[in-house]
């Protein structure tokens, strides 16, 4: 079956890693992408605006709103996937907040184009169960949680912070607690940018590093492959996940973490796995009680049980394809 794969193709180490997922999953298929931005095996480029069985949309964060000119991008891609293939399905996505009417009536137009829809949250399945019950959306943990295990690197644990931060976050903050952590410890930081494109987190990084006391003892790690940021993670005593994904592969592979919340996105998808320690607000984030939290972390990792439900939003597409052949 020809599907076309669509997402965020912005550089971005966490939506590539969806999408990469995604396609090992469909590996029997004949998978496609429209864009020379990522680069996955066995998946091919093509420039075609038709002619394929399925267009899947693999994103997160694909139906927030933040203002009136995303909902004209909505409405846009709307259009532009109905003439892809005669069925459409997205997974593995949250749907809001939205920044006005406009915005959410453009998600919710949008919505109603695809056939089989899963999320992420039990937020977005209220939702789709209110104003879409026809759909039967079903509610599966964040798609990165599948991340398999031949794909954790098997490097040893060094006396790292890694810090993954956000053009939004609070640098002078995170600067402090990168200097508090590297006194306590001797240790250094890494720095993780994720995304490289429109979002770019290296002006973020550099900012840090500019301002911590020991930027000496930071190294800013920017997202070149998917296995070379994996690793970088892997090797850290404990990350600071300021951006979702991180906190989401740190809980996967058993890195002791200490999330942060830009958006309800965060707290619903750890929340909803089992994290019970403190989540803090990337805008006001308590210099010491954070440090504190790095210092003396609570081990945690997801079970098999959440690895395995994470992986059936690729399962359950694979039942709609079988029951819509």
């Amino acid at each position: 079956m020809k599907i076309l794969l669509d997402g965020y193709f912005d550089r971005n180490f966490g939506d590539d890693l969806m999408l990469t997922l995604a396609a090992r999953g469909l590996e029997e298929h004949e998978l496609y992408v429209s864009s020379r931005e990522i680069d996955i095996e066995n998946v091919r480029y093509t420039q075609a605006k038709s002619g394929f069985d399925v267009y899947l949309k693999v994103t997160g964060s694909g139906f927030v709103i933040y203002n009136t000119l995303g909902a004209a991008y909505r409405l846009r891609d709307a259009c532009r996937e109905e003439k892809y293939a005669p069925r459409r399905a997205v997974i593995s996505c949250n749907i809001g907040p939205f920044a006005n009417a406009i915005g959410e009536a453009a998600v919710k137009k949008h919505l109603s184009r695809f056939d089989f829809v899963t999320v992420r949250d039990a937020r977005s399945l209220e939702y789709m169960n209110r104003y879409f019950p026809e759909k039967n959306a079903v509610c599966r943990p964040d798609i990165v949680f599948s991340l398999p295990d031949d794909m954790i690197p098997d490097v040893k644990r060094e006396n790292l912070l890694g810090i993954a931060v956000r053009g939004t976050a609070d640098c002078d903050a995170l600067a402090e607690i990168a200097d508090r952590y590297i006194a306590a410890t001797g240790g250094k930081t890494l720095i993780l940018c994720f995304d490289g494109g429109m979002e770019n987190d290296i002006l973020a990084a550099k900012r840090v590093k500019e301002t911590m006391r020991t930027g000496d003892k930071a190294d800013i790690i920017q997202y070149e492959t998917i296995s070379g940021m994996l690793c970088a993670m892997k090797r850290c005593a404990a990350i600071l996940g300021v951006r979702l994904h991180a906190s989401v592969l740190a809980a996967r592979m058993g890195v002791p973490f200490t999330a942060v919340s830009y958006s309800q996105k965060t707290e619903d998808a750890l929340r909803e796995t089992g994290v019970t320690s403190k989540i803090y607000k990337s805008g006001s984030l308590p210099v010491q009680e954070v440090t504190d939290a790095l210092l003396n972390p609570t081990d945690f990792k997801v079970g098999d049980d959440v690895v395995k439900a994470a992986s059936e939003h690729i399962g359950k597409f694979k039942e709609y394809l079988e029951e819509n052949n």
